[in-house]
């Protein structure tokens, strides 16, 4: 059967009712009868939100302070006011 995902509403083929991810974003959806009155099946409501990644902070190599920084190479302190170079993390797959 045809199920859509409650967070990208892609669909997809789900083989019958239990707990199956989504193809396309890997959220979990739960496949189950519906009420009596109607004999499809729906798919779940969507799914909460993924929780937002914390802002990445930088120390003055200076002062010790350390700040919440933005997408930038450098960034001045807030305290001192020196030039703080930001090491970015790549992200791991």
């Amino acid at each position: 059967m045809i199920v859509r995902c409650g967070r990208c509403q892609t669909q997809f083929q789900a083989p019958g009712e239990g707990r199956f991810a989504c193809p396309a974003c890997g959220a979990a959806n739960e496949v189950r009868r519906a009420p009596a009155d109607d004999p499809g099946f729906v798919a779940p409501p969507p799914a909460p939100p993924e929780p937002a990644t914390p802002s990445p902070r930088a120390e003055c190599g200076a002062c010790g302070f350390r700040f919440i920084v933005g997408d930038v190479a450098v960034a001045p302190c807030p305290m001192c006011g020196a030039d703080v170079e930001i090491e970015r993390e790549e992200p791991t797959p």
